[in-house]
């Protein structure tokens, strides 16, 4: 059973309705009916048994029998897993996503301060604070080996400072969405001025605004594997269930008709084990979805130079299957994109 929690939009009072457990597949196909693209779990080696609907029933009645059933359940929790190791982030891309003192040289920093019209410094000042407060429940959960940006873990902290300070200062909705495209944006753009995305065939102009889907497949590859040799993400998957739709194969002349004539396509991306997963998880369950999504809106920004708008429905998956229903430990953010011709 693999199980996915979503991220919905906030509204006017910041609560947020989540849905706790349901099957990939039925919550995919309900949004993806059009392209049959589901989620494919990973190989998992020595996984529990799934047990039969005539065993969770006899389960049922005899518990029912001998102590009753709670409306809750009877079974509590179990721990979560052990943390595997922090992972060391590496490489020219991470001073844009975020550094230890939280300077303008950031991106993240610097659109907060262009929104804001906070300093940079008052910026960094709230930002470490949070980080303060909140390092002994991030370590209790899993411990970083240095206070450094580079580790993992380390990384995921700073990172859920720097977005509730923005939350702090950016009260508006509207003014959330703007930064979290902006910098979305903003790594596209600095890290191509970089040289470290080269596919310039992305890019549209004014004789051609919209570049076809299929033609931006390489720099959408380009981008995942950036942010994978940095080490923020282990592995990734463009595309679903079907294996002759994913990768190079993710899009078709059909999908490049369906843009052109106005109509949407849907692609789902598969993200594993994020440097940003638990402060994501942390902040979904404040109430908020506004949390750090870098992968997904530099993305988004890479079709939106091509003259493609993308909206993005982020879901958070557990893809081991457990008998217990009140254990969810993900380890994947599922991004399902509907793309449009902007």
């Amino acid at each position: 059973m693999f199980v996915l929690h979503q991220q919905h939009d906030d509204d006017g009072n910041g609560e947020t309705s989540q849905m706790r457990r349901s099957f990939v597949a039925a919550a995919a196909a309900a949004s993806l009916a059009a392209t049959g693209t589901l989620v494919t779990p990973p190989a998992q080696a020595a996984q529990p048994r799934v047990k039969g609907a005539a065993e969770y029933d006899l389960e049922y009645y005899m518990r029912d029998l001998v102590k009753g059933n709670t409306k809750e359940g009877n079974l509590a929790a179990s721990a979560p897993p052990p943390a595997p190791p922090s992972r060391t982030l590496q490489g020219p891309l991470l001073p844009l996503l975020l550094d230890n003192e939280y300077t303008d040289r950031c991106i993240p920093v610097k659109i907060l301060s262009e929104i804001s019209g906070k300093s940079p410094s008052s910026i960094a000042g709230l930002a470490k604070e949070y980080r303060d407060k909140s390092s002994k429940a991030f370590a209790a959960k899993a411990q970083w080996k240095i206070a450094d940006v580079s580790d993992q873990y380390y990384f995921d902290l700073s990172a859920y400072a720097l977005w509730r300070t923005a939350a702090e200062l950016i009260p508006n909705y509207v003014k959330r969405d703007q930064f979290a495209k902006d910098v979305g944006r903003g790594v596209y753009l600095e890290a191509s001025k970089a040289g470290l995305l080269k596919k310039k065939a992305l890019h549209s102009s004014d004789d051609a605004p919209l570049v076809p889907l299929t033609l931006t497949i390489p720099a959408i590859i380009e981008i995942l594997d950036l942010y994978k040799s940095c080490g923020f993400i282990t592995r990734y998957q463009l595309g679903g269930e079907d294996e002759t739709r994913r990768g190079k194969n993710v899009f078709d002349g059909l999908d490049d008709d369906d843009i052109a004539s106005g109509s949407s396509v849907d692609c789902l991306v598969s993200i594993y084990e994020p440097a940003i997963l638990s402060g994501a998880l942390q902040i979904t369950g404040e109430g908020s979805r506004f949390s750090p999504d870098y992968v997904g809106q530099t993305l988004s920004a890479a079709w939106g130079a091509a003259g493609i708008l993308a909206k993005e429905e982020t879901y958070f998956v557990d893809s081991m299957y457990r008998p217990n229903p009140k254990d969810f430990f993900p380890d994947e953010r599922l991004v399902q994109f509907t793309l449009k011709k902007a």
